[in-house]
């Protein structure tokens, strides 16, 4: 399957509707039969991780680490979805919660940030000491798509050389922001002012939650609103994760820089239509083509990707697109 085989639903031949109807109830959804996991992290503080509940697994099953985007936890749907389908197939699945969000929300004061390489590494070195025979693979979903890349860029120029290296498989980053500045600079457009809305309202549900709990939260002014994701980040994400600065934060959170450094087999999944993580961001990046494959969809939008089904209803081919990706290493 690759992304030259996507076909949007004929109603929805647009990246903006794509995007916009995300939100929609499509296709089943599982209920919730996981493991909860702790991770503790270096600071103290600490991510949630379920683990698929199912039948027996061979010894040597892959680990699949699912990741979700920004606004999301482990019970987005489409990652339920796809957790499901995987553990069907005789894989293990870890869904993972960013710090804060969904079954983390009390065990993290900090907030999650597209920068958080180290938080992914600790995931990865639990998963590693706990199934010491499994491989392991990566899929990030567009704010931890950039986290992914980050890790692989970070991982393989040694900065994590206590991890075993050698039991990562293969990867997948789906509509990846790896230039921060570019997606900061195209949601301070007037025409996305849609999204940025429908973002700061997530985002600010979860400040509302965080004051009632964490006194740093509870020390920063609330007003003047944030009208944009840059203020935001420059109020809440950038100060509380300790960079000098919203530009700083962007920076260094960017995975631009390690993308060449890349040498695990990586499949990133951009949409040519996708209207916040725009295909003109990632002109002029040095990847390491011998590692890393990028495939372009279109009329997908941003985690879209409506389609038509066999029986004429819709359906996310996008999650067909990752289980088959997931299993393809199969062992």
């Amino acid at each position: 399957m690759k992304a030259a085989d996507y076909r949007p639903h004929p109603l929805l031949r647009n990246g903006h509707l794509q995007t916009m109807m995300v939100g929609l109830h499509c296709g089943i959804r599982p209920s919730y039969n996981a493991q909860m996991i702790d991770v503790e992290l270096v600071d103290g503080e600490c991510l949630q991780v379920h683990e698929e509940k199912g039948g027996p697994v061979a010894d040597k099953a892959a680990v699949v680490i699912l990741v979700h985007g920004l606004g999301g936890d482990h019970a987005s749907p489409y990652l339920q979805r796809i957790a499901h389908r995987l553990r069907q197939y005789g894989q293990r699945v870890w869904r993972l919660d960013l710090r804060g969000h969904g079954a983390g929300l009390t065990k993290a004061c900090l907030p999650a940030h597209a920068g958080a390489s180290s938080d992914l590494a600790a995931v990865y070195c639990k998963a590693a000491v706990t199934y010491t025979r499994a491989p392991i693979r990566l899929v990030g979903f567009s704010l931890s798509g950039n986290i992914l890349l980050k890790f692989l860029g970070e991982l393989a120029a040694g900065k994590y050389d206590c991890l075993p290296m050698q039991r990562l498989e293969h990867a997948l980053a789906v509509a990846p922001p790896v230039n921060l500045h570019a997606c900061a600079n195209n949601m301070d457009r007037v025409s996305r002012s849609l999204y940025s809305h429908y973002y700061l309202r997530a985002l600010d549900r979860q400040v509302q939650q965080r004051r009632r709990m964490w006194s740093r939260w509870e020390a920063i002014p609330t007003q003047p609103r944030p009208k944009s994701i840059r203020q935001f980040d420059a109020r809440y994400t950038a100060p509380l994760s300790g960079f000098k600065s919203v530009d700083d934060y962007y920076t260094l959170a960017s995975a631009t820089d390690w993308l060449s450094s890349i040498v695990t087999p990586t499949m990133v999944l951009l949409d040519q239509h996708d209207p916040i993580v725009t295909i003109d961001s990632f002109d002029h990046l040095a990847w390491n083509s011998t590692s890393t494959q990028i495939e372009v969809s279109r009329f997908g939008g941003h985690m879209g990707y409506f389609t038509r089904d066999p029986e004429g209803g819709i359906s996310r081919w996008i999650e067909d697109y990752v289980v088959h990706r997931m299993r393809m290493q199969a062992s």
